[in-house]
């Protein structure tokens, strides 16, 4: 019997099993807080959208009606409700770039509103498909990952019309101020733009990360005692009793003396194994005593 194969079969087997069992471990504990930490960037995405629509609202219902009859000869950008659900989005997250409330759109009153590439394909993926009323996801930033929430900004009043379809239907202070380019065009049911909020995700990636490592450090530690423990118990308990009962078989195959007795020794097994062998080998020595003994019989009388 191959000694070395056998403990090199089963060092094998243990830390297959024990790689496997880490990699499933970690693997889907990583899954699960990143999961939860998606879970969480949404809850306070939604939280934020809805501060920032309610600011809006206040704006349309209680500052534009008192503003808008004073805006003949100036604009005031405190009437838009994106300005002001925006302005005070900037001033409770301060200074966290990461955190960002913006609504641009295609032909923006502003250059400021102007979308980026990745804003212009949230725009286009509402256009393309007007049933779809929000697109969530992870961007990739120079800032880090973060978390997105989009809503469409849909033309369905035609109070959106009054600044924005044509210049000479815009008050003449806001086309003073803006000029007669930019802001105009939009029709009702289009699609025009999107309101885009973003949170960052990378922090709670990287604690992410900090936990699992924590997790597979002590998995780790846990199944390298285990494998030397079972490593050990395994070579004294199984290999070298077998090793030894195959040795002890081997040269009782080459004696013929009843009173050779193999080891006990190992688990219960290997003991009852020995005991079955040592029975076989004195059932074979009597079946051979017998065949060797001289056959007698009575002869015919003279």
């Amino acid at each position: 019997m191959n000694t070395l194969a056998v403990r090199a079969l089963v060092r094998r087997i243990l830390f297959s099993v024990f790689f496997l069992s880490l990699l499933g471990g970690a693997g889907g504990f990583y899954l699960l807080l990143r999961n939860e930490a998606m879970d969480d960037a949404e809850k306070e995405a939604r939280n934020l959208m809805a501060f920032a629509l309610a600011v809006g609202d206040y704006t349309e219902g209680h500052i534009t009606p008192k503003l808008a009859p004073h805006g003949a000869s100036e604009f005031f950008e405190e009437m838009v409700p994106f300005y002001s659900a925006r302005t005070v989005f900037s001033t409770v997250s301060g200074k966290a770039r990461q955190y960002s409330y913006r609504q641009p759109t295609v032909n923006p009153t502003t250059p400021e509103d102007a979308p980026t590439p990745f804003e212009m394909e949230v725009i286009r993926r509402f256009r393309d498909n007007p049933s779809l009323t929000e697109v969530t996801g992870v961007q990739d930033n120079p800032q880090g990952q973060l978390f997105y929430l989009a809503q469409p900004v849909r033309v369905s009043g035609e109070a959106c019309l009054v600044c924005h379809s044509t210049p000479d239907r815009a008050p003449a202070a806001m086309v003073a101020k803006y000029g007669p380019l930019r802001g105009f065009g939009w029709k009702l049911g289009d699609t025009v733009g999107a309101q885009v909020l973003t949170v960052p995700l990378t922090e709670q990636l990287r604690g992410v990360i900090g936990l699992v490592g924590i997790l597979a450090a002590g998995l780790l530690i846990v199944f390298g005692i285990a494998y030397l423990a079972l490593s050990a118990a395994l070579d004294r308990l199984l290999i070298r009793p077998l090793d030894t009962l195959a040795s002890a078989a081997d040269a009782a195959s080459r004696s013929a003396s009843p009173g050779l007795e193999l080891p006990q020794s190992g688990v219960r097994e290997v003991r009852e194994l020995a005991s079955a062998i040592s029975r076989l080998r004195l059932s074979l020595i009597k079946a051979l005593q017998e065949l060797e003994k001289p056959e007698t019989g009575g002869g015919d009388a003279p």
